[in-house]
């Protein structure tokens, strides 16, 4: 695997212009989290520019990658919203030869999260909750956190998130819960 090639032409070509100028906010706040915490700046310049390559494909081409990994139960279970995580993996395993299983990971726990990720995992979950083209108030809080201490970080963003989550009625996946368990451990 060639950890130096640019993916950003590509993903150009496969997302619309908001979505682009939040991979490039992606990489700029996974490429500075990775400084502080001396993670492998190539593997988070990756893994920030393919986070979202699928996000603009139909939930049909969605679930057309998906069937290569997953079963249609496991599949239905994912909620549409971030479904693109999901099929965003298997597009960069199987059609851009991606096979550092940490950036895979990365890639598909961006949205969910998961109990004990690596720093990779976590420097890109938080750089796609902190990017500044978010404009959320929270995403400043979340920042100064994440300069800090990742763990806590995690944390706060889980925590934020389930929240929101369940002001909008909206479903919560169980292992975004066990996540929040999990980093609720990290004071």
């Amino acid at each position: 695997m060639d950890y130096n090639k640019d993916y950003l032409p590509l993903v150009k070509t496969m997302v619309d212009e908001k979505r682009y100028i939040h991979t490039l906010g992606v990489i700029d706040e996974a490429l500075k989290y990775s400084k502080i915490y001396n993670a492998d700046i190539n593997k988070a310049r990756i893994a920030a520019s393919l986070h979202d390559i699928t996000k603009n494909f139909t939930q049909d081409e969605n679930i057309e990658l998906l069937k290569k990994y997953y079963k249609m139960s496991e599949i239905e279970s994912i909620p549409k919203s971030v479904m693109h995580s999901f099929s965003a993996f298997v597009y960069s395993k199987e059609y851009l030869g991606i096979d550092d299983i940490d950036i895979l990971n990365a890639i598909k726990n961006h949205t969910l999260s998961r109990p004990a990720m690596s720093d990779l995992e976590k420097i890109i979950y938080l750089s796609d909750f902190t990017d500044p083209s978010r404009n959320l108030d929270y995403s400043n809080h979340l920042r100064e956190i994440a300069k800090k201490d990742l763990n806590l970080a995690m944390k706060d963003a889980l925590t934020y998130t389930i929240s929101y989550l369940k002001e909008g009625n909206k479903v919560i996946p169980k292992i975004t819960y066990d996540a929040l368990n999990y980093y609720k451990e990290f004071n």
